[in-house]
């Protein structure tokens, strides 16, 4: 099964797209993903595939999670999506969800974490369940664990769920990394969707310790005159 599943990746993958997704991922020496490896997968392909390996022996699932090639990666969670999608009930899908933390650190770049996160922490969230593992994930030293646990803010955030994002982003407000920068700008931009007046509320009380490009994301749905307002402050601090 697993080299069925890897034999369809590979036939609707484009080689020539590798150089463009390796720049795109920083996969440079230095950046973030070094060494990372492509085959030049879209994610809509990778997904119509793997969708359809939902049902695989979780050992199959986590052999597509361990491989050094990104796309087998992703396809490896993406099936772990699609299976919690479609368990229905609690116990099954915590079971799923439990799993996920046990093996997020492995969603080792920004993409792999947005693709799956959302879609099982997040709705777990929803539920009641795992907060104690967000507050974990949260604190942890490693990078992608604290991605996820902020990006999973996004599902309840839908749902006009804003106290545990807004509580994140006040945690991570001062972390330089990039990714976590850009996360919670985009976390604050999706909390402005639903209570713009919580999100100016948020940005007058951190204005001072929020970077650049936090603001910058935070703000990108303001009319010109008042992402100009909110820099001058920011400066001005």
């Amino acid at each position: 099964m697993l080299d069925n599943w890897k034999r369809q990746l590979n036939e609707r993958a484009k080689p020539e797209k590798i150089s463009d997704l390796m720049r795109f991922f920083k996969c440079g020496p230095g950046e973030y993903a070094e060494g990372d490896i492509f085959i030049g997968l879209t994610v809509p392909d990778n997904r119509a595939v793997s969708r359809t390996f939902f049902d695989a022996p979780i050992e199959i699932i986590d052999s597509m999670i361990d491989d050094p090639v990104h796309e087998y990666r992703l396809a490896g969670l993406l099936a772990l999506v699609e299976r919690y999608r479609k368990t229905k009930d609690p116990v099954g899908r915590n079971e799923i969800a439990r799993h996920y933390i046990e093996i997020c650190h492995k969603a080792n770049n920004w993409d792999l974490v947005d693709l799956s996160t959302e879609y099982i922490l997040g709705h777990e969230i929803v539920a009641g369940r795992c907060l104690d593992d967000i507050e974990r994930l949260s604190n942890s030293d490693n990078l992608w664990e604290q991605r996820v646990a902020i990006i999973a803010t996004l599902t309840p955030i839908r749902q006009g769920e804003l106290d545990l994002a807004f509580e994140l982003c006040h945690r991570y407000i001062s972390r330089p990394h990039p990714l976590l920068r850009k996360a919670v700008g985009w976390i604050l931009r999706e909390c402005g969707k639903k209570d713009r007046g919580r999100l100016e509320e948020f940005l007058a009380e951190h204005i001072s310790e929020i970077s650049a490009t936090s603001l910058s994301y935070a703000t990108e749905h303001f009319t010109p005159e008042a992402r100009l307002k909110w820099r001058t402050l920011r400066k001005n601090h």
